[in-house]
């Protein structure tokens, strides 16, 4: 019963006025919930007046203004309450607090939105340059709010710089390979080896990898595989490797080799040369000017004619269908002349032995000793 005596008593000690404040508090609450929105509205369309309604609310202006008068129209609800000077106090600091991020958030939104980084830079290539820009300031932003946030509730952070000192050595330490993926994700952003989308070759021999890129980040570089996997390899590896980027090519090379049997006539060598040269130059899709067929070489195990031509196009799954066409069409000119291509073969020569005197008469004893355990066996 104590609990509820107290609570009787201390509505009874409430006074009219102080109900009458509680209630206009309430009232401008409300009231500012309900106005905010359309006074927002009203400020982002004076900014943007060409934009739609849906386009407004989604805009910086109309998201930061509306934050600033629902908190506005709530410490204004609590100046009316009349609190002591500590609890006002309190509440001073927490309104600055908060304007004071509103603040930083619109900032970063106008970073974040492409609000700043537009025109020239707002392009493939340098999408990954943006976002990068944007998350640094971002954190800087973030950590220049958060040290006044502190020092406005009276925080000594002296003392936490202090102890940060101490690890600092540990820190750096720990973070030499994120530091050094760091500064190797910049050089890629800024010397722009590939982008977003280019399919690209990284490393030499067996270690290389090939697919098309997925992501840059500040780390790592994501590449989709010819399989459909996800190859994450480290901006650090990277920028020890060779890089070969086929989406910059302006044209790929076709070249192969073949053999035909030594016995093929040269009636029909110049054949399949001459019809081989007329396809390709009537092809459109290989440049008439680069085509070269000739008789190569001749040598032990066949006949060799080389093939080499360029071709526009530069997009690997279609080239990979070009030269699978191309290689067809000229299996049925070779099947067409009744030619079919030399298996690779080698020649082998045995030495005869030479018959001396020694090896006769050791040849003679082994016969001898045939022939008397073949006499013995038949008695």
């Amino acid at each position: 019963m104590n609990k509820i005596d107290e609570l009787v008593t201390w509505i009874q000690s409430i006074e009219i006025t102080q109900i009458l404040d509680i209630i206009i508090a309430i009232v401008v609450a409300i009231f500012s919930v309900i106005i905010s929105p359309l006074l927002s509205l009203l400020i982002a369309k004076i900014f943007n007046w060409k934009k739609k309604k849906v386009e407004l609310k989604d805009s910086v202006i109309y998201t930061t203004f509306k934050s600033f008068f629902y908190v506005s129209g709530i410490y204004l609800a609590t100046q009316i309450l009349n609190f002591n000077t500590e609890i006002q106090d309190f509440i001073n600091k927490v309104y600055r607090v908060v304007i004071l991020w509103i603040i930083a958030k619109a900032i970063v939104d106008l970073f974040s939105k492409g609000k700043i980084f537009k025109s020239k830079l707002r392009d493939k290539a340098n999408d990954p340059v943006v976002n990068i820009v944007n998350k640094i300031i971002k954190i800087i932003i973030y950590i220049f709010v958060g040290y006044l946030s502190l020092k406005e509730f009276g925080y000594d952070l002296g003392v936490v710089l202090t102890g940060l000192g101490l690890s600092t050595a540990i820190i750096a330490l720990a973070a030499q390979d994120a530091v050094r993926d760091l500064f190797s994700g910049l050089a890629i952003f800024w010397d722009k080896p590939f982008a977003i989308g280019d399919w690209v070759e990284i490393g030499t021999g067996t270690t290389t990898i090939s697919g098309s890129v997925q992501e840059i980040s500040f780390r790592s570089t994501k590449i989709k595989a010819v399989d459909d996997t996800i190859i994450t390899i480290q901006n650090s590896s990277i920028s020890t490797q060779n890089i070969i980027n086929w989406s910059v090519i302006q044209k790929r090379i076709y070249k192969t080799n073949l053999k035909l049997p030594l016995e093929t006539e040269e009636v029909t060598v110049e054949k399949v040369m001459n019809r081989i040269k007329f396809i390709l130059r009537y092809n459109k899709d290989v440049i008439n000017e680069s085509v070269s067929v000739y008789f190569n070489t001749i040598q032990t195990d066949g006949i060799n004619i080389n093939i080499y031509l360029e071709t526009h196009i530069v997009d690997y799954a279609e080239y990979q269908k070009f030269c699978n066409k191309l290689n067809l069409t000229i299996l049925n000119i070779l099947e067409t002349q009744g030619v079919k291509l030399a298996y690779p073969g080698q020649n082998v020569y045995i030495k005869g032995i030479e018959e001396t005197p020694e090896r006769k008469e050791k040849i003679r004893e082994i016969s001898a000793k045939k022939h008397s355990k073949v006499t013995k066996a038949n008695k």
